[in-house]
């Protein structure tokens, strides 16, 4: 049980600081294409028998990378939607020829805080430790990059590479807790701890570091509801995130953004 909260606790941390930035940076629909491309990859890796988390580091960094390097000449969100549903196709037409238990399947999609390792926790608290140590030492560029992108390159910052080194940093966390919270839970704490946070906290540092906290509270209130009621984690939670957002929004009604 030990490693379940851990594994909550490091994912739902890193969650929220993606939501922070995939949120500013209006790439929130690129966390939803990354998960689901995962998804395909792991498919085709049931399939050919090898482990489900390879195909799903192939495919999500093949996403990322696919996002990062057409993103910059077409629309990013016809590419991301073009790219993921590809992939989510080649995975379902792999699927179709295989006939073994595929239940493993479902927990990609759907989550189970049962299959977290002390590896996974250890591989999120390592991504985790990197995440802030690139922070400290761009931070001002970064600040900057996120309110404007224009003044970032006009004040000489290196754009492309903060560009790519978000979705990176994106596509590794996804990777890392996609077996745990799977891509619906993914998907759903990328966007709503950031959205809380814009609305109830001000400054950057502050709604950075409230993003991350907020998630991480979600995350477990999900597993404690999960845990007492038999419930799919990943579910509960996602419905849980939507509910806590909904009536914070009801009840102060701002503008959802990130305020100086």
């Amino acid at each position: 049980m030990a490693v379940h909260i851990a594994s909550v606790i490091f994912g739902g941390l890193l969650l929220g600081v993606v939501s922070f930035f995939v949120v500013s940076r209006n790439m929130a629909f690129a966390t939803t294409g990354v998960a689901h491309a995962m998804f395909g990859g792991i498919a085709i890796a049931v399939v050919l028998g090898v482990s489900p988390d390879l195909g799903g580091l192939v495919f999500g960094l093949a996403m990322g990378l696919g996002i990062y390097l057409f993103g910059r000449r077409l629309p990013r969100d016809a590419v991301i939607g073009l790219t993921f549903s590809f992939l989510m196709s080649v995975g379902a037409i792999a699927l179709h020829f295989y006939r073994g238990y595929a239940n493993l399947l479902w927990s990609y999609m759907f989550g189970n805080i049962t299959l977290a390792t002390w590896w996974n926790v250890l591989s999120l608290a390592i991504l985790l430790l990197v995440g802030v140590l690139l922070l400290a030492l761009r931070y001002d560029g970064i600040r900057l990059f996120i309110f404007s992108e224009e003044m970032a390159a006009a004040e000489k910052h290196p754009v492309s590479l903060y560009h790519g080194v978000l979705l990176l940093f994106e596509t590794l966390t996804i990777i890392f807790v996609l077996r745990s919270f799977g891509s619906i839970l993914t998907s759903s704490l990328a966007v709503v701890p950031a959205l809380l946070s814009f609305m109830l906290f001000r400054g950057f540092l502050l709604s950075l570091v409230m993003s991350g906290v907020l998630s991480v509270i979600l995350a477990l209130v999900g597993y404690a509801l999960s845990y007492t009621l038999d419930l799919p984690y990943g579910a509960s939670t996602t419905a849980i995130a939507f509910i806590t957002f909904a009536s914070v929004w009801l009840i102060y009604r701002k503008r959802v953004w990130l305020r100086a």
